[in-house]
């Protein structure tokens, strides 16, 4: 028993670091080379493992495929169709590629994951863990901000493939899975809620400069919860008071913090590749002009297309209707183009983006779309609803929307689910949460 203790010990610290380092670290983590692979390769490969196992073998080992619950019928479709669309297009289980445009699949291992680590006990959320983890959150602040020297970069760059600062959509999901702990751990008291306001405070302005659709999705966050606990907010008081001017104050001396600093715009792009992207189509590419002399609003149509003014929408809304309308004419809509050929819409020198490494298109369901078509689309929005119908049954609505709304909508603007580990954490927290009762059960 002893050494089952410490192993669990073990293993709880390991997670948490292991956490920790992607919430600080993000794509340079995942790029850190383990046996011949990207520790991003292994984390879903991990996943993909879990998944099929839990929801393809055992249930056809235990002859319970048509005894199996909405979710795992679901899955068990998505991950069939999956293979037969790589058999049909003939194409070989080897190529890493397959996985790697289809992660929206393999993800909902973390799922399998975050069930597994609660119900062998080995992860364990202390009253140290809540203190740690605020000044985690403060250092990744810093560290986001104020960035560290060439030389450190290129020491790090000795261990990974890329150096990159966390993006918008990192620093989201830090918070929310940092602070929906928090908030459940001391259940919802005033003074957590407190905490929650005050490093809220210093997280908006920098998200206001680096990411708008995470600044709404944090929001979002924000405002589930306020409406929930409105109460211990709006309560004309001593406590409130002095909470409210020094959360004015930290937002005033972060905003100082975050202009005075060279922050990396996640949505910045240049104006030749605006114009490579929206050069599909024949209008004016000029935003500037449109605005100012033809007084367009934010968002307008003009010859059965949606346009917008601002120059990062647009870039995004020719994206996702070129993807659309070639989907149509390609007779592609129902099963996508599949999982090994780059998308069309992208096959360009300057869409591929700066880095010439640039495929996504900054929108989960129309990413799904592309590669699945309309029937991966169906199966991803059905097993979501089931996941909701599960937690709801709990009575966990509120902690489904609290993770889900902001994690999805941020997705929709950025890709986030596309990566290696956003969406991985995020079902891996969902996961965590089937047995939120043992979780968050008192210490002894």
């Amino acid at each position: 028993m002893k050494y089952k203790n410490y192993f669990e010990i073990i293993t709880s610290i390991f997670i948490k670091l292991n956490i920790f380092l992607l919430f600080l670290f993000a794509r340079t983590f995942t790029g850190v080379e383990i046996f011949g692979f990207l520790y991003g390769e292994l984390l879903i490969g991990m996943c993909a493992l879990l998944l099929v196992f839990y929801y393809l073998i055992i249930p056809i080992i235990k002859f319970s495929f048509l005894e199996s619950n909405r979710l795992t019928v679901l899955i068990i479709f998505l991950v069939t169709s999956f293979i037969f669309m790589n058999l049909f297009s003939k194409q070989s289980f080897l190529n890493l590629e397959i996985y790697k445009t289809s992660t929206y699949i393999w993800s909902f291992g973390g799922f399998v994951l975050g069930k597994i680590f609660v119900k062998f006990n080995l992860i364990k959320i202390n009253s140290s863990d809540v203190y740690m983890t605020l000044f985690g959150l403060f250092v990744i602040f810093i560290f986001s901000t104020n960035g560290i020297s060439e030389n450190r970069q290129n020491f790090l760059l000795n261990f990974t493939d890329k150096f990159e600062y966390p993006k918008g959509s990192d620093l989201l999901l830090a918070f929310i899975f940092i602070f929906y702990f928090i908030l459940n751990k001391y259940k919802f008291s005033r003074s957590s809620i407190s905490i929650l306001i005050l490093f809220s405070s210093l997280y908006l302005p920098l998200f206001l400069v680096k990411s708008r659709s995470g600044f709404i999705s944090l929001a979002l966050f924000l405002l589930l919860i306020f409406i929930n606990h409105k109460s211990k907010l709006f309560k004309l008081d001593k406590q409130n008071l002095i909470l409210f001017f020094t959360s004015v104050f930290i937002f005033l001396l972060s905003t100082s913090w975050v202009v005075g600093k060279d922050i990396v715009v996640d949505e910045e792009i240049t104006q030749e590749l605006k114009f490579a992207i929206t050069s599909r189509y024949s209008t004016i590419n000029d935003n500037a002009y449109e605005e100012e002399y033809l007084q367009l609003s934010l968002f307008y149509i003009e010859n059965n297309r949606l346009f917008s003014t601002d120059g990062n929408l647009n870039w995004r809304f020719q994206i996702w209707q070129d993807i659309l309308q070639d989907l149509i004419d390609d007779n592609k809509f129902l099963l996508g183009y599949g999982f090994s050929d780059i998308i069309p819409a992208m096959d360009s020198d300057q869409r591929y983006g700066q880095d010439k490494q640039n495929i996504n298109v900054h929108n989960y369901f129309i990413h799904i779309l592309s590669r699945g078509g309309l029937l991966h689309l169906v199966l991803i929005l059905g097993i979501y609803f089931s996941l909701y119908y599960k937690f709801n049954l709990s009575n966990m609505k509120l902690d489904y929307f609290m993770i889900v709304f902001p994690l999805i909508f941020n997705s929709l603007f950025d890709p986030s689910m596309e990566n290696a580990h956003y969406s991985t954490i995020m079902y891996f927290l969902l996961g965590l949460l089937v047995n939120k009762s043992i979780l968050f059960k008192e210490e002894i």
